[in-house]
């Protein structure tokens, strides 16, 4: 019965904040360029219906165990290559605990990691890591995005307002700090996916042309920590406004055209440029939605916002409240302080009795 009233609490003073969320990479492209076929009903049934044979060399000499252990370590591009090898090989793969849980509970992350080739840098174990986590690795706060560059969890405000995490054009970096073939190749790189980074019903319904060229881009943190080390800790100066300059005008070459026409004003949405993250709309090629596994189940979720603090928003007050993001159990601890909340859901009771 408690259960049961926390649920219809939760539904009366929650929302999902799709606003922000279609903001990333856009998950129905990915799902339609980057098939998963472990998430076919078909590509388990195939191992049971037809054993698999094949040799894997000198991988065989080791117990299932120790594979398991080695393959949850490797890094994800090997493994989606090592999955093509044989029909052995893919089931080896998809019987690794952290992968199984990342194709079953987060596959558009996998899908974006692979599609961006940031998967070469990150293993199962990375992804698992950051699918029971909950706080954003910058601020501790619920964090509902992936940043890819990274594969950590990050929240909404960090994602459009840390300069460290703006992605930059690999060729921007290094002009800024003069880096050699072999510390650009050092550094963890995401490949754009092409398309408009905005409200999803703003969007144009068309996909995107297949072979439209695509944008290399690192984090900015990464490049200026990389410069520094180059440097040997001499004193830089700053260049984070130049880099998001050299970034903007980099874009307009590769992406270009009608499609970062869009990209560059957010499709047109003016609470985007109000907020000032609607000039960077690069800062949302490196994130895609993401949610949490909670401990001890398989149950996922995705993240609430709290009705009271929109309100509270809509009164002038701190914005950031607005844009936090809550599991339901940090939800049910914010609604037992947050007194907007518990005056809108009387509200709302008073005008549901008054209806009747």
């Amino acid at each position: 019965m408690a259960s049961t009233i926390v649920a219809s609490t939760l539904r009366a003073l929650t929302y999902s904040r799709g606003d922000i969320c279609d903001r990333t990479i856009n998950t129905e492209y990915l799902q339609n360029d980057c098939p998963l076929d472990q998430t076919s009903a078909n590509a388990h049934l195939a191992c049971r219906i037809q054993p698999a044979t094949a040799s894997l060399g000198r991988l065989d000499i080791l117990p299932v165990e120790t594979i398991q252990i080695i393959f949850s370590n490797t890094d994800l591009s090997t493994l989606t290559l090592l999955r093509s090898v044989s029909r052995r090989a893919s089931c080896l793969v998809d019987s690794v605990p952290a992968y199984k849980k990342a194709v079953t509970h987060s596959p558009n992350a996998l899908r974006a990691l692979i599609s961006t080739h940031t998967a070469q840098y990150f293993t199962a174990n990375d992804v698992f890591d950051a699918l029971l986590a909950h706080e954003c690795f910058l601020c501790g706060r619920f964090g509902a995005f992936l940043y890819l560059l990274e594969c950590r969890r990050c929240c909404w405000d960090c994602l459009i307002s840390v300069e460290d995490l703006l992605p930059i054009c690999k060729a921007s970096a290094q002009t800024l700090y003069r880096f050699d073939a072999q510390t650009m190749d050092e550094m963890p790189t995401v490949l754009t996916i092409p398309g408009s980074y905005g409200l999803r019903h703003k969007q144009s319904t068309h996909r995107q042309p297949k072979g439209e060229k695509r944008v290399a881009m690192v984090a900015y943190g990464a490049a200026r920590k990389a410069g520094l080390n180059v440097q040997m800790g001499k004193k830089l100066t700053d260049h984070y406004e130049k880099a998001k300059l050299e970034t903007r005008v980099a874009l307009r070459g590769p992406v270009a055209q009608d499609p970062m026409r869009d990209m560059d004003c957010m499709n047109y949405d003016h609470a985007g440029y109000k907020a000032g993250f609607g000039l960077e709309p690069q800062r949302f090629m490196a994130a895609v939605r993401f949610p949490t596994l909670i401990t001890g189940t398989d149950k996922i979720e995705w993240g609430f916002s709290c009705l009271g603090c929109l309100e509270r928003a809509e009164y002038g007050d701190e914005e950031r409240f607005w844009n936090e993001q809550y599991t339901t159990e940090g939800m049910v601890r914010h609604l037992d302080k947050c007194q907007r909340a518990g005056q809108s859901w009387i509200n709302d009771r008073v005008t549901e009795v008054h209806g009747r």
